[in-house]
């Protein structure tokens, strides 16, 4: 029988890496996580969770070609999550672990099918790394997804009537990673250094073409060296799209990226900069790209705390090689290029709430989309 032994200190449940990583892709490295709740029981099992609950009014105004004004309450980059963590006793020098994660968007009238699962992983940790096992976050990307600015906030905003999760800095600043099924391999910290590598479930282009295969898995990668004052990152992956029947070339998928943060004081500033080619610049298999067109980002961020305040900018420009088309599917432009601009700043009320504030400035030369400047305030628990 599992006890309730301790429900107040989160040091008292030790997370293994996956939980560690999803933790900073949720932005809990940006406000303070108060507690988790634990049990342990008298033969050494132990389980907990915890989570955050994030709610902001979007007030936009979005330019031609839809040009409209629009008012939602959504959440942010990261939906409502819940995370459950369970322990087994440590046996043989092994620390087996099991961890899921349940998110809820807060769409009107779709709850349904925008509650879903985006983790659920068995580790095994032992003094040789983590090996993780399931379904959970990638590794090319990360930790450059770890802004500040849109990890805890909203970031970019796809539309007037946008009712999900927001997409952060994806397309203007970072690659996204996504939840795919994996096994990944985390080294312990070697003097500051870790690394990670992992084979994917290979992400498809297009569902309906039975012509598309997918023979070998996605390969992903990434080494991190921390220290107190600054980190630096590189991450890669590369995945094949075969034709069975030759109707397209067979190409690859892949990416690399460079990001690195210093602070100083209580000043921090961080970057990020990508590079792919066959897949845009958004998500693994934007498209059928067997010309392998080539894409790239970037951002900077700083921010500064000030007591229980926080306030920050950041910058992020995008740009795709796939072109603009106007709606005839005539080639307007060579290149699609996008930017956004973002000033926010947070307050800590307490342990658990955050209060934000953020403004958003984008901007676009695809004659399909629209610019639009928002202003967004709202609020997380995080428990």
């Amino acid at each position: 029988m599992i006890e309730n032994k301790k429900c107040s200190n989160i040091k008292s449940f030790k997370l293994s890496a996956l939980a560690t990583s999803v933790a900073v892709v949720v932005g809990a490295f940006s406000a303070p996580v108060s507690a988790a709740a634990t049990f342990e029981s008298d033969n050494g099992w132990k389980a907990g969770f915890n989570g955050h609950i994030p709610i902001f009014a979007v007030l936009s105004d979005f330019d031609d070609p839809r040009d409209e004004d629009s008012f939602n309450i959504t959440t942010g980059f990261n939906p409502a999550t819940l995370q459950t963590n369970i322990h087994a006793p440590t046996q043989n020098g092994l620390e087996v672990s099991g961890h899921f994660q349940m998110n809820a968007d807060i769409a009107p009238g779709d709850a349904d099918a925008n509650f879903r699962s985006r983790v659920s992983e068995i580790a095994v940790a032992g003094n040789f790394g983590t090996v993780n096992i399931g379904k959970g976050f990638g590794i090319f990307g990360t930790p450059g997804i770890g802004d500040n600015g849109s990890a805890l906030g909203v970031g970019l905003i796809t539309g007037p009537d946008e009712a999900a999760a927001t997409a952060g800095r994806i397309g203007n600043g970072y690659f996204y990673a996504n939840f795919t099924p994996r096994v990944m391999y985390s080294s312990n910290n070697l003097g500051g250094l870790q690394f990670k590598v992992g084979l994917f479930s290979p992400s498809k282009v297009d569902d309906d073409n039975d012509d598309v295969e997918y023979s070998i898995p996605r390969i992903e990668g990434n080494v991190v060296y921390s220290a107190d004052m600054f980190s630096l990152w590189s991450s890669a992956f590369t995945q094949d799209v075969d034709s069975k029947a030759g109707t397209f070339d067979d190409y690859t998928m892949s990416g690399i990226d460079f990001g690195g943060s210093i602070a100083v004081g209580d000043l921090n500033v961080r970057g990020n900069y990508s590079m792919t080619s066959g897949t845009g610049n958004s998500v693994f298999a934007a498209r059928l790209d067997p010309n392998e067109e080539d894409a790239d980002q970037w951002y900077v961020e700083a921010t500064y705390d000030i007591n229980r305040f926080t306030v920050g900018a950041s910058y992020g420009e995008g740009s795709d090689d796939i072109g603009v088309r106007d709606g005839a599917d005539t080639l307007v432009r060579d290149e699609k290029e996008t930017d956004l601009t973002m000033v926010f700043a947070r307050y800590r009320a307490t342990d658990a709430l955050t209060l934000m504030a953020e403004v958003q400035d984008y901007s676009t030369n695809d004659v399909q989309s629209s610019d639009y400047s928002a202003f967004i305030i709202g609020s997380q628990f995080t428990f």
